[in-house]
């Protein structure tokens, strides 16, 4: 539970670098705001844990297990995928309804937890792989 808490509060640090620029584009509304927030948010979201992660201080848990930049991008893959998955399983139209701070908020919690499935998702893989090959 450690090891989840403190991939939660690094997550949220780093959102501080991922999450404004795409937030600062979508807020513009011009008609490629849109397109620009998500080009921006795809490689922050993917190359600023990726820098973090590269770090030798990047531990975590009270272990200190780090996380491979490979299981990262792979783990990171594995969201993106499993959410662009949910818009044809869901009906998400109810956002539109909201107003544009609503939506902002909720593309931000969206955003976030993305980023700390995918660090989880690079932990366990990680830990997988790490655990099975020094058996």
């Amino acid at each position: 539970m450690k090891v989840l808490a403190d991939i939660l509060g690094r997550t949220l640090y780093m959102s501080f670098f991922i999450i404004l620029v795409p937030l600062g584009a979508y807020t513009i509304h011009n008609g490629s705001s849109a397109m620009v927030a998500l080009v921006s948010y795809l490689v922050l979201s993917l190359l600023v844990p990726v820098a973090y992660l590269s770090s030798k201080r990047s531990g975590f848990g009270p272990e200190e297990k780090r996380v491979g930049r490979i299981f990262y991008i792979l783990g990171w893959v594995i969201v993106q995928l499993a959410t662009y998955q949910t818009f044809f399983i869901g009906d998400f139209s109810f956002l539109w309804g909201l107003p544009s701070f609503g939506r902002d908020i909720a593309f931000v919690i969206v955003m976030y937890i993305q980023v700390s499935l995918s660090l989880t998702a690079g932990y366990i893989l990680n830990s997988l792989v790490r655990g099975r090959a020094a058996k």
